[in-house]
């Protein structure tokens, strides 16, 4: 016969009454609510539905070695003027649609989110990027610089 000492009771379960569940379901419930809304700030949803117009600008506006920010699309978009082209990219990451930033002493894109990296052409040089940054086609018509299709 073993001896059971009554002061040893067994140890309740997590749930023991239907508070503590009720308690843990709307605990729950606000934590996928505010992990919905954080997603939502830190990675806005790109308005697809209007329509990406041409953005014109003089050429003098961007020097040789210079950058110039637009919007295109409603998306940021970074001019990069070198000697021998003239190029606009998409500042958005093609890791999971952060913000890179351009780093002009480096002359390259940043991704802060998950430190991805590109060259000032958008090429992938490091971090978990698949792919390199989106360009967008850009024309020049005499001393005109125009962003996108026209």
């Amino acid at each position: 016969m073993t001896d059971i000492n009554p002061s040893q009771k067994p140890r309740p379960s997590a749930f023991v009454s239907r508070r503590q569940l009720i308690q843990l379901g709307l605990t729950t419930l606000g934590a996928a609510w505010l992990g919905t809304w954080l997603q939502s700030r830190l990675f806005p949803a790109t308005d697809t539905t209007q329509e990406a117009q041409p953005v014109s600008f003089p050429l003098s506006d961007l020097p040789v070695g210079g950058t110039k920010a637009i919007t295109y699309g409603g998306v940021s978009v970074l001019m990069v003027r070198t000697r021998e082209s003239l190029r606009a990219f998409s500042l958005i990451c093609t890791h999971l649609g952060c913000t890179v930033e351009w780093q002009a002493d480096k002359k390259e894109f940043y991704c802060p989110c998950h430190s991805g990296r590109f060259d000032e052409f958008g090429e992938v040089l490091a971090g978990p990027p698949p792919i390199p940054l989106e360009q967008i086609a850009v024309s020049v018509e005499g001393e005109i610089v125009t962003v996108g299709e026209v």
